[in-house]
């Protein structure tokens, strides 16, 4: 028996080549953070990916406007799916990251104390040879964020506790952020943990540090990038969200 129907326009194949990119960065960020693909192969896939994407959608635009003309239904819908499908790339990452931190300086290792930053103690038997050094960059670094209006608010945090309580409550607020927490000595002052990045999973290294300064003591924090070189803000978000969270529950007590 002979079927009989209209033949589907060629156009579905753009929302189809659209969903198929967005399959192959997806499966991109799955390697990235199962440690099967390095970061910077997964940047390469990000750009041609994305730039396909991108490119497919300015066609889809053209045969959107085509389809109104020829007053094509199928076209329209078809063309209408792939553009909104071809501006995901660039949605997501402005919304994960924001806008305002791909102005953020080339460096990945931020702190609150610019002439004595808090030192990696218990973390370094977790970070690898070809990791970042765990040192501070020095006034390279320092200055950079220093001029950097990003980072203008990245400052210590003073409050009226003890130290021994500021560094549990430190303790409690990386537990919530989801932080590992690798070494607490309240008595001294420090807590250790490892971060990763919400979308890619990179590792991220925190040191908190408290020191008793009058009848207050002072938080600093230190928080710098595994193994990227350029981190698009993500170390300063995180002590800002941290010490946010410590103020706002030391007020409480």
């Amino acid at each position: 028996m002979i079927r009989s129907g209209r033949k589907r326009h060629w156009s579905r194949w753009l929302y189809r080549i659209q969903w198929l990119l967005l399959t192959v960065i997806a499966l991109a960020v799955v390697a990235v953070r199962l440690g099967l693909l390095h970061y910077m192969m997964a940047i390469e896939v990000f750009k041609y990916a994305g730039l396909a994407t991108l490119a497919v959608a300015l066609i889809s635009i053209l045969v959107f406007i085509w389809g109104l003309v020829k007053r094509h239904p199928e076209a329209r819908s078809a063309a209408l799916w792939a553009a909104v499908l071809g501006a995901i790339p660039v949605a997501v990452p402005l919304f994960v990251v924001g806008e305002h931190n791909f102005r953020a300086p080339p460096i990945h290792d931020i702190s609150t104390d610019l002439q004595d930053p808090p030192v990696f103690e218990a973390i370094l038997s977790l970070r690898g040879p070809d990791d970042n050094s765990p040192d501070y960059g020095g006034d390279k670094v320092a200055s950079q964020q220093r001029n950097s209006p990003l980072y203008q608010d990245i400052q210590p945090l003073t409050l009226n506790i003890t130290v021994a309580e500021a560094t549990e409550l430190a303790a409690e607020v990386a537990q919530k952020l989801g932080w590992r927490v690798v070494a607490k000595s309240p008595n001294q002052g420090r807590l250790e943990a490892v971060a990763r990045t919400p979308v890619l999973g990179f590792t991220e290294d925190v040191v908190v540090r408290v020191k008793k300064e009058g009848g207050s003591v002072k938080v600093d924090v230190r928080s710098a990038s595994r193994a990227r070189t350029f981190d698009l803000g993500s170390n300063g978000e995180r002590i800002r969200t941290f010490l946010r969270e410590m103020h706002r529950r030391a007020e409480r007590r």
